[in-house]
């Protein structure tokens, strides 16, 4: 038995003019004490945001008054496991000169003061640890999260590459409350739909589309105060979900296994391989 390993994605065209994304911007007359977030992130799809929410914090020091960073420690990494790889977002957090903390959990922890304040939104973006209701029910403003999805569809860890391996041809970005009992099931306050091009989209494509979409409906949310209550769900959705919703489960090993005499190999490999890089597979010989 040999394994074959497939390693180029695969692209190709699409004609999209009939479509014509729509996006939402929402506006309000409400008021907030000025924000001191404690930012809660990890890799470059949450770089983005802390990236836009910073440069806010510059330009109206009046809406953001600080910005503390939470990620999680670094990990051994290479053969011998002395390396420690880090967490990308805290190389940021340090070049943009923000307090950083790192926990891998929340038990035993409370939220740290700001200079002498309370802590009053927590704002997590693919963060993969659950902020406990202990943690949100202290903090005035409770929590926002960002996921690159419309909820509830694709509810999940992995959105991104579950979209391409099932060729969607439209998607969006989600501003959601921080939900108490579990992931993606928060207040939906803002979407913004937009188009896809399946058989041309990779995941690095995909990624490089959705941050800026993901960072701007976080600032523009922050700007028009929707965390303040009462809490307005936004149902105004271009994009009709579908019946039934798709859970983005997490990427495994067998995601990556090609089975070349499936009905529909031949759109579902290129797609796999578009979204998920190298593939691999067995032959008997």
């Amino acid at each position: 038995m040999v394994s074959l390993i497939l390693s180029r994605p695969i692209t190709k065209k699409l004609n999209l003019s009939r479509f014509k994304p729509y996006g939402l911007r929402l506006y309000s007359t409400k008021k907030s004490n000025p924000l001191r977030i404690l930012f809660c992130g990890s890799d470059d799809f949450s770089i983005a945001s802390l990236r836009a929410i910073h440069a806010e914090h510059k330009r109206d020091p009046d809406l953001i008054k600080s910005i503390d960073v939470l990620c999680r420690p670094g990990k051994p990494a290479g053969r011998s496991l002395k390396q420690i790889r880090e967490v990308p977002i805290k190389a940021v957090a340090q070049e943009l000169g923000l307090p950083l903390h790192e926990r891998d959990t929340f038990t035993g922890w409370n939220l740290p003061k700001s200079n002498d304040e309370s802590i009053n939104l927590i704002v997590a973006v693919s963060f993969g640890l659950f902020v406990p209701p202990r943690i949100l029910k202290v903090v005035e403003y409770g929590g926002l999260n960002v996921h690159p999805s419309l909820l509830p569809d694709y509810r999940g860890p992995a959105p991104l590459q579950r979209m391409i391996m099932r060729r969607e041809k439209a998607s969006g970005v989600t501003l959601q409350t921080l939900d108490d009992k579990s992931f993606d099931h928060g207040k939906i306050l803002a979407q913004e739909w937009f188009p896809l091009e399946p058989e041309a989209m990779t995941y690095q494509k995909l990624l490089e589309t959705v941050m800026p979409k993901a960072a701007k409906i976080l600032v523009d949310g922050l700007q028009n105060r929707l965390f303040v209550p009462p809490l307005v769900e936004d149902t105004r959705w271009q994009y009709k979900l579908p019946q039934k919703l798709t859970h983005a489960a997490k990427i495994t090993p067998k995601d990556k296994k090609v089975y070349w005499y499936t009905k529909s190999a031949a759109v579902d490999i290129p797609a796999r391989q578009n979204a998920l890089g190298r593939l691999w597979t067995t032959v008997l010989v």
